[in-house]
């Protein structure tokens, strides 16, 4: 059975669940539907009663979504062209629909706020508020949002920066450990090679043979086999202090990378068997990882907004619970 009296957009009630059953008997709403907001004039009682209206050839020019004179008629099956329900009244004309709507306590409020009565009842049939000056059904205006957003960005500002403070003294850690170690083979490769070149000089001298060019191409193997173990251990060092620097600049943005540039950079021996001793230098620091070749904003840097925008739904909800528990029935 249909409601009798005349409904629309923002009210509640007995009456408001009695025009849902009836939706559902003709298979414009579903139970679930309805569980979500019983007896609630909401979107979707509204896009269900427009698309009735749309089924039954009401003219619902003034007025998509609301059950008004016309579309009781309809449902009565008297035709969209007569009045209101079993009273066989005449419709309600245009003049006299609109001044009955621009009257309701909830359009007033919000008419004298800046929208007009056909922006309000686009919007109620649509679910679409953003072209309303506050938004009718979203009891939250531009400033409210922001509010919301500050608050949450500050609730969240705690533990973001403190995730970044540890992932960043993790990082630290770790690639100062790999500097450390490639200066401890540094030293170990150097010690060695001179006691590897004292000994071959030994070995000849020993034999007579320490200006001979046997001697010589030895010492150059010698130098060989120590600079190459050297760019080996390099170039593996590089890519793992490579990886995890890109690892840290993928999550933290291009900006954050370029402060560990420190960490980016190792020495080398120089290995000269031609002295008379030792025979090792240093060739100096070089830069490994280069943060510039990649652009990388920073995952953690989304996730902090995300995570500050769903916590400022959050207190939207919040607050908008409040406002329906103490009388405001409009759904948001």
């Amino acid at each position: 059975m249909y409601p009798n009296t005349n409904l629309q957009p923002g009210q509640s009630g007995p009456e408001v669940k009695k025009l849902q059953d009836f939706l559902v008997s003709k298979g414009l709403m579903t139970p679930e539907q309805v569980a979500t907001g019983p007896g609630i004039y909401g979107p979707k009682t509204t896009a269900a009663v427009k698309k009735f209206q749309e089924q039954s050839g009401v003219d619902n020019t003034t007025g998509p979504g609301y059950w008004g004179p016309r579309t009781i008629s309809a449902a009565s099956g008297a035709g969209a062209s007569r009045g209101a329900g079993d009273s066989g009244s005449q419709p309600y004309s245009d003049e006299e629909y609109n001044a009955a709507l621009n009257e309701h306590p909830i359009i007033k409020e919000s008419i004298a706020k800046g929208n007009t009565a056909e922006a309000l009842s686009y919007a109620a049939s649509t679910g679409d508020f953003s072209g309303l000056v506050n938004q009718f059904g979203q009891p939250f205006s531009l400033e409210d949002q922001q509010a919301a957003l500050k608050q949450a960005e500050e609730d969240n500002k705690l533990y973001f920066d403190a995730l970044k403070a540890k992932e960043t003294a993790d990082t630290e850690a770790s690639l100062a450990q790999k500097q450390a170690d490639f200066q401890n083979f540094l030293l170990t490769s150097g010690e060695k090679f001179a006691e590897d070149k004292t000994a071959a000089d030994q070995t000849a001298a020993n034999r007579g043979v320490l200006f001979s060019g046997g001697r010589v191409q030895k010492e150059k193997n010698l130098q060989k086999s120590y600079e190459a173990d050297q760019a080996y251990k390099q170039a593996s060092l590089g890519r793992d202090i490579s990886s995890t620097a890109r690892d840290y600049q993928y999550k933290y943005g291009n900006d954050a990378a370029k402060g560990l540039s420190q960490y980016y950079k190792l020495g080398a021996n120089t290995y000269n068997p031609n002295v008379a001793t030792g025979g090792v230098g240093s060739s100096g620091l070089s830069s490994i990882y280069k943060p510039s070749q990649y652009d990388f904003q920073g995952t953690q840097n989304v996730a902090q907004k995300t995570a500050a925008q769903q916590r400022a739904a959050g207190l939207l909800w919040n607050k908008g619970n409040k406002l329906l528990a103490t009388g405001y029935n409009n759904q948001y």
